[in-house]
Formats: C-alpha cells, sequence, structure tokens
C-alpha cells in the first residue's frame, strides 16, 4: 500500500469482506444448531406418532399431526419409504424425486431443508418430515449480526486509526520539540505515503532551518568581527588627530576606514536582499564580451600596480538576459579576488566560451590554491582559509557571497577547483536564454 488513500480505501474494502466471512461462518454455525434443534424436535415426536400409528393407524396419526401442525405452527407430514405422503396434504413444494428416502437431512435448495426421521417399529418404514427454511441469513438473529458488524468494524477502525495516528503523533512531537529550540528533531519516517512523503519533507525543512540559523549565527559573529577591525582603527586615528590635529595622515586614515565601513554595510545589504529575493533584476540583453572587457580593463589597470596582469580571452562570444549591473559586481569580486592571490610578476587569466545553451566566465590566478575542503565553502559569508580571521592572511569576506547569490538569480551556478598547474579556477556559468 503505497499511499494513504489506498490505505483506507483497502482498510474498508476488507472489513467488509471480512464481515462477510464472519458472517457467512456465524450462519453455518448458527444454521446448523438450527437444524439439529429441528431434527431432535422431530425425533422426539416420532415417538408419539408411532404410538398413535399402532393404536389407532393413519386416521389417528392424521389427527394429532393435524393437532401438531395448529400447535407449532410448523409444517409436519408423514411419508412412506417411496416418498409418497400417506395423509391429505400439499406435497413439499421443494420436493424432487431424487432426493433420497431415508432418515436425515436434505437440502433441497438456497437455505431449504428436509429433515426427515424414521417411526420406530414400522414395517415398512414410515418417515415424519418437515421442512425447515433458514433462508440467506435467516438463522442469525439481528441482534448478533450488529454486534458481528460492530465487532469487525471496530478492529478494522482501531487498526487503520493507529497505523494513521502513530506516524502523526510523531510529526507532532517533532513539530513541538523543533518550536521549543530543539534543532535536532526529526520524525525519521520511511513510509511511501503521503504521511512519509510529509515526515520527510519536514526533516529537509528541519536540516534547512537549523542550517539557516548556524549561518545566521556564523554571519552575525563574523559582521561583528568585520565591523570591529575598521572601528578600532578609527578610534585609534581620532586619538591620533586630537593629539595632533595638523596631521593629514590621521583624517586620510579616517576616511579609509569610513569607505571601508560603507562598503561592508552596502555588501551587507545587498547580500541580504539577494538571499531574501528581494532584488528586481532589470533584465535586458547583455553582451558578455563587452561586459568583460570592461572589467578586465578596469581589473588591469589596478593589477599593474601592484605587477600583476589581468587578461582577456574570448574563443566565443555568449549573450545572456540579465541584469547587467548584478553581473558585473558578481563578475569583479571573482577577478578582483584572483589578483589579490595571485603572486606577482603573474597573470590573471578570464576566458569566455559558450556551449550547450550555456556561457561560461572562467577566471584562472596562479597562486596557492584553496584547500580541498574549503572550495564547497567560498561562496559563504565570510569564510575564511584554515579559520584564520585576518582578512590580510586568507578568506573571501562577502564579494564571492554576493557572486554566488547573483548567479543563483540568473538562474546559473558558480564553480571552483584548484588547477594541477598551481592556481585556482572559478567558473561561472549562465544560460543563454536566462
Amino acid at each position: 500500500m503505497g499511499s494513504l488513500f489506498s490505505k483506507i480505501f483497502l482498510a474498508f474494502w476488507f472489513s467488509l469482506i471480512l464481515l462477510g466471512v464472519a458472517l457467512f461462518s456465524a450462519e453455518r454455525h448458527l444454521g446448523g444448531r438450527e437444524l439439529e434443534t429441528h431434527r431432535e424436535w422431530l425425533k422426539a415426536h416420532a415417538d408419539t406418532a408411532a404410538g398413535f400409528y399402532a393404536s389407532g393407524g393413519i386416521e389417528a396419526v392424521q389427527g394429532w399431526l393435524r393437532g401438531l401442525r395448529h400447535a407449532e405452527r410448523r409444517p409436519v407430514f408423514l411419508l412412506d419409504d417411496k416418498g409418497r405422503p400417506l395423509l391429505r396434504q400439499r406435497p413439499h413444494r421443494d420436493w424432487r424425486s431424487d432426493l433420497p428416502m431415508q432418515a436425515g437431512v436434505h437440502k433441497t435448495g438456497q437455505g431449504r431443508f428436509l429433515i426427515l426421521v424414521e417411526l420406530p417399529d414400522t414395517r415398512p418404514a414410515l418417515l415424519l418430515g418437515t421442512r425447515v427454511d433458514l433462508g440467506r441469513l435467516a438463522g442469525l438473529d439481528p441482534v448478533i449480526r450488529i454486534a458481528i458488524a460492530l465487532a469487525i468494524s471496530g478492529l478494522v477502525s482501531l487498526l487503520l486509526a493507529i497505523t494513521l495516528s502513530r506516524p502523526l503523533r510523531r510529526l507532532r512531537h517533532a513539530a513541538q520539540a523543533l518550536a521549543a529550540g530543539d534543532l535536532e528533531a526529526r520524525v525519521r519516517i520511511h513510509g511511501r505515503d503521503e504521511i512519509g512523503a510529509l515526515a520527510r519533507d519536514f526533516d529537509l525543512m528541519a536540516d534547512r532551518l537549523r542550517s539557516m540559523l548556524n549561518s545566521q549565527q556564523r554571519l552575525l559573529r563574523d559582521v561583528s568581527h568585520e565591523l570591529r577591525s575598521p572601528l578600532a582603527r578609527l578610534r585609534v586615528a581620532l586619538e591620533l588627530a586630537e593629539r595632533d590635529p595638523a596631521r593629514p595622515d590621521t583624517l586620510a586614515r579616517i576616511g579609509k576606514e569610513a569607505d571601508e565601513l560603507e562598503r561592508l554595510v552596502t555588501d551587507l545589504l545587498s547580500l541580504a536582499r539577494l538571499e531574501s529575493g528581494q532584488v528586481s533584476l532589470q533584465r535586458s540583453r547583455i553582451c558578455l564580451a563587452d561586459l568583460l572587457l570592461g572589467v578586465v580593463n578596469d581589473a588591469d589597470f589596478e593589477a599593474r600596480a601592484r605587477e600583476r596582469r589581468v587578461e582577456l580571452r574570448v574563443i566565443e562570444d555568449g549573450q545572456v538576459e540579465g541584469d547587467a549591473v548584478l553581473l558585473r559586481s558578481a563578475i569583479e569580486n571573482v577577478v578582483r579576488n584572483a589578483v589579490r592571490h595571485t603572486p606577482e610578476q603573474t597573470t590573471v587569466e578570464v576566458e569566455l566560451r559558450s556551449r550547450d545553451g550555456w556561457v561560461m566566465i572562467e577566471v584562472r590566478d596562479q597562486g596557492a590554491g584553496v584547500p580541498e575542503a574549503e572550495l564547497m565553502r567560498m561562496f559563504e559569508p565570510f569564510t575564511r582559509i584554515a579559520e584564520a580571521r585576518d582578512r590580510h592572511t586568507g578568506g573571501f569576506g562577502l564579494g564571492l557571497s554576493i557572486t554566488g547569490q547573483v548567479m543563483a538569480a540568473h538562474g546559473g551556478r558558480v564553480e571552483a577547483r584548484n588547477r594541477k598547474e598551481g592556481g585556482l579556477s572559478v567558473c561561472l556559468f549562465l544560460p543563454t536564454g536566462a
């Protein structure tokens, strides 16, 4: 039973079948007792009939039978060994010539029986008979029928209620535990019906909720750390400015740290809007070769001051539907990150190509690469290599996280891998029909 519908349907169907079998069995049992009661009653009167026959003959038996039928309101008749009635009476309505003329219970139709007993000490043998019409379920008292129906339907309903309520109780307890703050609460029901599917969805929701809360807590810790550093430098610069107001470098430092704080807050707001889906994309047709050319020229100008180079290689141009501002920001984040980590006198390579409905932008540097365990976490907010907290010793801050969110908003994705020849390769994928 793969679904809740089939469980309920088959449960009621099975209860009806079970009810029919139970009533049939009860009918057979009680009907047999009914036949045996008639047979014993007929045997008791056979001796009386034999006495009347011995003392007064057929006429005496006829008078006795007339009174018996009136008193008992049962059909009673006398037959010879050939099955012929010896008294003036209508033959049995189910009478058939092939019925054996011997004592016993003989079935003559659906639920109808002929009971014959032999009168003692009669030669040739005489048979006293009666008809019993049990009918369909006629042998069952209505109270018995109701009791059987209630018992069977109650049993099946109880089993069905237990089957359905047990996983629902587990689901309810897990929901209560999750609401109380237990993020490890799970249902772990592996059924294939609708309740099992609901339990799996609940567990998936709980996993995602735990991941979101953990990410939020980690983000809050990282934000507090990131804000603390420029604020501390601002405080130092202010103290220096108070001691010597004529020093211009302190004011420049204050301005730099203020710009850093503004950039950090702007990035946080952008990331929050992207993660919440509140950003409205200003879609237009974008030629990626032109977009990359602008990004690479700007990055190369800045990289030359640090004795580095940035080069663009267009293998095959591609056009996409998207937000040019967001895409430029996402690509710049990756390129600037590569420039920051590639050694001096090396070149960051940016390559554009298209294939199978996708456009790929690959950014390759010649730095030390990233530990394999950190590759999956590069695009999470404030991810730091080997838990290093200082921005100058490694880490990805918010830029790559924003890149991942921008790619997702455009129906694309971002991947990173270490190059065999050394360095890191970051690939941005965008659908041409985005």
